[in-house]
Formats: structure tokens, C-alpha cells, sequence
């Protein structure tokens, strides 16, 4: 059975206590509207001598498997690589890299500095001759994938002035020990870890503005308590256990405060509280349900989601609850309102027959974009950089966690158990 969207789920705890091809998708027209690609030629580094092969290898295939997934970056097919012939004349060899499409080329070293792994990077812009980027790079030998990812950061902020995803992590729920557990993988979904072992159930979490908290809902204590949990030192704090029903965190941009749905006083409705503890403020008092909070990256506002008008809907308001009007009017579902990191757009989850499905909303225009896909896809959620986006969905057979690949195309980055409400944090990899 496949997870319901998080209002589906919600109504059930309370009564407790047109179809497309995989190819049609695109969706890097929602994560970089109007986006300009730029081909860059990016042959391997040159290895100097004494620098250990692996080392060297496996910051080539990272460095590699980022720029490949890097939204402004079109990287020039390595077929043609070979038709350059080599000339100590830069303006003819860039001549010669030009001719077969390149616009940018990108060239470096890798070399052992006693236990250090020094590499140099430079970015030749090939109309000017002139260097677009050049740095150097110092780190332990056993951090040839932190260099690689750190480079290819900087490389995506020359072409957008925002450094790219790769030294970010997701964190998900996923069932495969058999209870729904917090778990933690990076970006393109190696080295995944599992964060709680409460044998309980966890639901909906979200991540810190500075990458550093998750605040998520577990049954730890029989019923669904808010907590909020520092990964890296495995420090569990209860934030919030009144009333039946206590889900959806969602930070303020500031990192100060936590809006979330609670059933305290019998109705379910947006609350917000200070994240150091303390008591919590009603902000919503409609008499129907109010949940999936989402704020704003201005901090004034917050996204929502309502059954006041009858079915669930999406509405904004005032941070601190007033003038609420309504976003979504086409369509009988909409839920699980994320934020992109600039604020013009709201991705969320939306039904069309029959089959839940990603929608977009510009928020100047309260356009609906609905984003077609094979099966159910839930949960959408923007990378740091706004380049990317994760999702869940069940289109091969079970609920698994996917993100968009530079052309739009989505890829698979769970595999065991089911893995659902991903939330993408700015938190670095650690090797």
C-alpha cells in the first residue's frame, strides 16, 4: 500500500484519536525558469606524479557525476574531446575547443602534497581567453569527494551567483527495518544513515535553515509528538506534545521559530513556537482543518493547507495569521506546499484522475503548473540552490525517494524498503 499525502494521513490519525511517460517530464523549466545552459568542456585532470591512482580517480568520477547533474552546466560530449589537438598557442587551442561547441573549458591538476591532496582548477572562458574561475584546493587525501563537490559549488555560482547542491543532504523517512524511521543520505543518495531507532513511527520532517536541526513528528511516546533533532551530535529534544495531533514543522528563514499543525484545542490548526522550547501560538481559527505549514524564505509569509472551502486547498497568509487569502481554485486537492529558496514559486501535491501528481504555483501570478508523471508522486521539495527538486513517488511498484537530474529527467536515489517525505537541508557531507 502505497503512503497517502500527509492531510490524507492526517484525517485518518484523527478519525484514529491525464497520465504521462517518464519522458515527457521536465522539470528543470520549474526549478530554473528561462535558464541559459552553457557547454563546458571538461577533460580529466592531470594527474602529477606520486598522487595515489584511486585518490585521483574517485575525484575525477565526483567531480564528474556533479557537473553532469549541475543545471547551467551542459557538458560537451567527451566523444569529441579527441578532435582537439593540443597547441602551446592558447588562442588557437581554444579556437579548436570552440569549433566543436564548447564555450567554456574546464582544465586542472590533482597532486599529493605529503598528506594532502592539492588540486588546482581553472575555467577558460573560450570567446575572451580570459580565466572565468581559478582556485586551489587543499584537503586529507580521504576527502577527494568533498574537494570534488566543493569545486563543483563554485563552478555552478560563476554561471548563477548561488553555489550549486553537491555538498548537500536529504533527509527521509524510510520503513526498511521495518518501523518508519528518521534517515539521512546525501544528495544523490550514497551513504545513507539511519538517525532514530525508536521502533516507532516518524513522519514529515524538516530541516534548519543552517543545516543543523531536523524537526520531525514521531509516535516516540505513543502519540505524534513534535522533536527536534541535531544529527550530528544525536541530541533528541520534545518540543511539543499537547493535544492529539502535532505534525508538519516547517522553520522560519531565521532558524527562531517552528510553524506546525496541532489538534490542542480539539480542531487542527497552525501554531507556531519558539524552536529553543516554550509555548506555542494559535495563528489560524477557521473550523475546518489547517495543516502543512510552509514558510516563506521572506519570513513574512506562510503557505498552508485548508479544507475550509470544502476540499484541501492551499492558502497564504501573514506569518503571524492574518490576511489569509487562497491560493489554489482549479482542482478538488492540492497539499504539501515547499517553498523554491528565491520565493516565486510554491511546488506542491495535486490530484488529477485519480492519480496524485507535482503541481508548481507562481506566486505573482497564482499560475498552476501541473508537472505529469507515471504513478503517484508526492512530497516535492527545492535543493538549497533551487536547481533541483526531490520527490517521492511510487511509479516502479513501491514508495521510493527521486531528484531531477540537470535536463530535468528524474532519477532514482532509494531502493530498499519504502522512502517517502524527503526535505532537502544544506547540511555538509562528511567522508
Amino acid at each position: 500500500m502505497r503512503l497517502l499525502p500527509r492531510f490524507l494521513a492526517l484525517l485518518i490519525c484523527i478519525a484514529a484519536a491525464a497520465t504521462a511517460t517518464a519522458q515527457d517530464e521536465l522539470y528543470l523549466k520549474i526549478t530554473q525558469p528561462g535558464l541559459t545552459r552553457v557547454s563546458v568542456a571538461t577533460p580529466a585532470f592531470l594527474v602529477l606524479p606520486g598522487t595515489p591512482a584511486d585518490v585521483a580517480q574517485q575525484f575525477q568520477k565526483v567531480l564528474d557525476a556533479d557537473l553532469a547533474v549541475a543545471a547551467p552546466i551542459a557538458v560537451l560530449d567527451p566523444k569529441l574531446y579527441s578532435l582537439v589537438q593540443d597547441d602551446s598557442r592558447p588562442k588557437v587551442l581554444y579556437e579548436r575547443w570552440r569549433s566543436i561547441g564548447a564555450q567554456f573549458l574546464l582544465t586542472g591538476t590533482v597532486v599529493r602534497a605529503g598528506g594532502q591532496l592539492v588540486v588546482e582548477a581553472r575555467l577558460v572562458d573560450l570567446v575572451s581567453g580570459e580565466y572565468a574561475f581559478a582556485k586551489r584546493y587543499r584537503a586529507g587525501l580521504n576527502a577527494a569527494d568533498i574537494l570534488a563537490h566543493t569545486l563543483a559549488n563554485d563552478l555552478v555560482k560563476v554561471f548563477t551567483g548561488r553555489p550549486g547542491p553537491f555538498l548537500s543532504r536529504i533527509a527521509f523517512i524510510s520503513d526498511r527495518t521495518g518501523h518508519s524511521e528518521l534517515w539521512l543520505m546525501n544528495w544523490d543518495g550514497s551513504d545513507p544513515r539511519q538517525l532514530t531507532k525508536h521502533s516507532s513511527i516518524a513522519i514529515g520532517p524538516a530541516w534548519s535553515p543552517d543545516g543543523t536541526k531536523i524537526a520531525f513528528t514521531s509516535y516516540l511516546r505513543n502519540t505524534p509528538g513534535l522533536y527536534l533533532l541535531t544529527p550530528q551530535e544525536g541530541y533528541l529534544k520534545p518540543l511539543w506534545d499537547k493535544g492529539g495531533v502535532n505534525s508538519s514543522p516547517s522553520f522560519s528563514p531565521d532558524g527562531t521559530k517552528i510553524a506546525f499543525a496541532s489538534s490542542v484545542n480539539e480542531n487542527v490548526d497552525i501554531w507556531v513556537i519558539p524552536t529553543a522550547g516554550g509555548q506555542a501560538t494559535r495563528v489560524t481559527t477557521a473550523r475546518a482543518i489547517d495543516t502543512q505549514p510552509a514558510w516563506a524564505p521572506n519570513g513574512r509569509q506562510i503557505v498552508f493547507t485548508s479544507a475550509r472551502s470544502g476540499t484541501p486547498q492551499l492558502y497564504i497568509m501573514d506569518s503571524d495569521g492574518a490576511n489569509v487569502r487562497r491560493l489554489t481554485f482549479d482542482g478538488d486537492f492540492f497539499d504539501e506546499a515547499a517553498w523554491s529558496p528565491d520565493g516565486t514559486h510554491v511546488a506542491c501535491t495535486t490530484k488529477v484522475n485519480g492519480r496524485f501528481q507535482l503541481a508548481t504555483i507562481d506566486i505573482a501570478t497564482d499560475e498552476v503548473t501541473i508537472l505529469h508523471g507515471p504513478g503517484n508522486n508526492e512530497s516535492p521539495c527545492f535543493s538549497p540552490d533551487g536547481s533541483l527538486l526531490a520527490f517521492s513517488s511510487d511509479r516502479d511498484g513501491s514508495q521510493q525517494i527521486y531528484i531531477t537530474d540537470a535536463e530535468g529527467r528524474p532519477h532514482q536515489l532509494t531502493h530498499q524498503g519504502r522512502n517517502y517525505s524527503p526535505t532537502w537541508g544544506g547540511m555538509t557531507v562528511s567522508r
